[in-house]
């Protein structure tokens, strides 16, 4: 399948309310990012936020996406909503953003902005690894507007108040809670059962669905996952590679110190 079309196809799975499986690659390694795509996630995110990746990384991370089998599409998280950060993080290749702190309209349309060229957008034109180096850029310059997902994150108190008028931005593919930054906001710290919490999760979901936008959360233990669906969450991004090192270490320590310690 053509790259491009790999793209759209994920991004149109997400506006047909098509359940998508999310991973998530912290650790800046290609191997890290190709060992987590063979498990058949639909996309995997490689975090430039939270993780110790730069742009030389990245391109590491989605090659080695790419060189999993199937069709799972390499996305990034950006650390800012910088319009020169995202112009150099989709030169890399990846098929969509995910972008943090998105709290206004105005923040969701400089988004779309900065991964759009013009004239509707901003973003610059060159021949990068995502138009094969230069070789497919008339190609890409066509197609990739249409085929890259955008997904904007609703981590503060002023997000959860404008969530109906970010989703509703032409451009905005899906809406995307992390617990732990939306529960601090609200002085609940990782209470996901906190009255307040579940108030604004509520208000998120019904915005996102009067938009006929999905909205995915970040989703760590799988014991609760079947309540983050019940909350109204359509996506989940199950994990990440750093937190599966750690609990595999746990279990198999806890296990060896009960037979041999």
């Amino acid at each position: 399948m053509d790259r491009l079309e790999r793209f759209e196809r994920l991004r149109q799975r997400f506006h047909d309310g098509d359940p998508v499986r999310g991973g998530w690659v912290s650790i800046p390694h290609g191997e890290a990012a190709e060992l987590t795509a063979r498990h058949d996630y639909d996309f995997v995110v490689a975090d430039m936020e939270h993780a110790p990746t730069d742009v030389g990384d990245l391109s590491d991370l989605v090659r080695g996406i790419d060189a999993a089998p199937g069709e799972t599409v390499p996305l990034v998280r950006v650390p800012s909503n910088d319009e020169v950060v995202i112009k150099r993080a989709l030169d890399t290749g990846v098929g969509g953003l995910m972008v943090p702190r998105i709290d206004t309209v105005a923040d969701a349309e400089a988004v779309v902005a900065a991964s759009t060229y013009p004239p509707e957008g901003i973003r610059g034109t060159a021949g990068t690894r995502a138009s094969g180096f230069g070789a497919d850029l008339p190609e890409y310059l066509d197609g990739a507007d249409d085929a890259l997902t955008r997904i904007v994150q609703v981590e503060t108190l002023s997000a959860v108040e404008n969530a109906a008028d970010i989703a509703a931005v032409e451009g905005i593919d899906a809406l995307f809670v992390g617990p732990a930054d939306l529960s601090v906001a609200l002085s609940v710290p990782l209470d996901y059962e906190a009255e307040a919490f579940e108030a604004a999760v509520s208000e998120v979901v019904a915005a996102a669905e009067s938009a006929g936008v999905p909205v995915g959360v970040f989703a760590t233990d799988p014991d609760r996952f079947g309540t983050w669906s019940n909350m109204g969450f359509e996506f989940g991004i199950m994990g990440y590679d750093a937190g599966f090192l750690r609990a595999g270490n746990e279990r198999l320590l806890a296990a060896y110190d009960e037979n041999w310690g």
